[in-house]
């Protein structure tokens, strides 16, 4: 497997400063939803700033059907180590608005920009989560100009799944499952047999359902041809990956990096599936800091 190393002195470094109270470096972190007015609809973000400047902002975007609380480990730790980020609840879950008819991975993409044009970003990052990822690469190739670098969680789309069909699905649209099934599909689909028993019923108790926006993203999804969107542009990417996640195998990143070469760099997560941010927030964070200060919008 091809593999990014990361040095220990750099993990030890970047630890610090993930763990170590507020300084004029830290972050201020925002619990509240924040309304984006994009015209078209509203986006509701959770927005979390360093405290020092200057900084460089990610937009964040969560995976099928899902909301930012995803990225509830993660965006702090980024934060701390001195980046924005603005992670997006997309159109119709948690009161963002938009129209959810015959969309495209484009329309999405598009409401990204609307968001950076709001926030007066004339450069930014993305950070996509599993279907967010495929909007994210939508983003990067019809608007090279504004996007620095594209960071993506669980990188699926062209290895089939090796999960049951049907049973993501289930775990995500049928809010009518008592606890225990919900924990057994979210093990099944989307964790590590090594991800403990705690954080896997944590997750599925906080589980939230939002079917229609999820619907949607399904068929834009689906509307969209992959031939289009799998180089996402020609920027710089990063892919982490969870080695156990079976429903984004990781041979979908060996075959991105076997293809794009020099513009990937891959970092392979042991014990963790396709929430590796969940399971493994140290190790994704720092995957995708030390890969940013590489890929400063500055330099």
């Amino acid at each position: 497997l091809v593999q990014a190393s990361l040095s220990k002195s750099l993990a030890v470094a970047l630890m610090i400063i993930l763990i170590s109270p507020l300084t004029a470096g830290s972050a201020q972190a925002q619990q509240d939803l924040t309304p984006l007015d994009i015209g078209h609809g509203t986006l509701m973000a959770n927005i979390w700033t360093p405290q020092s400047q200057p900084y460089e902002t990610i937009i964040a975007l969560p995976g099928s059907g899902g909301d930012v609380t995803r990225f509830r480990l993660i965006a702090p730790m980024l934060a701390e180590a001195g980046f924005q980020v603005v992670a997006l609840n997309q159109r119709g879950i948690m009161g963002s608005t938009g129209s959810l008819d015959q969309l495209t991975l484009y329309d999405f993409a598009a409401d990204v920009i609307a968001v950076a044009n709001v926030l007066k970003l004339d450069k930014f990052h993305m950070l996509g989560w599993a279907l967010g990822n495929r909007i994210s690469r939508a983003a990067a190739l019809k608007y090279p100009d504004r996007i620095a670098t594209v960071s993506l969680l669980a990188a699926g789309g062209l290895v089939k799944p090796l999960t049951i069909s049907g049973e993501l699905g289930q775990l995500l649209e049928n809010n009518t499952l008592e606890l225990d099934e919900k924990v057994t599909l979210a093990r099944r689909t989307l964790f590590s047999h090594a991800s403990p028993e705690e954080l896997i019923r944590d997750y599925a108790a906080s589980l939230n359902y939002w079917p229609q926006a999820r619907q949607a993203q399904i068929h834009a999804n689906r509307a969209t041809p992959l031939k289009q969107w799998w180089a996402g542009g020609t920027g710089p990417m990063l892919i982490v990956q969870g080695l156990d996640d079976k429903t984004a195998p990781p041979e979908n990143g060996e075959l991105m990096k076997k293809e794009f070469a020099q513009r990937i760099t891959l970092v392979n997560l042991a014990d963790a599936g396709h929430l590796m941010g969940l399971e493994k927030p140290d190790e994704t964070a720092l995957a995708i800091t030390t890969f940013l200060r590489q890929h400063s919008i500055g330099k």
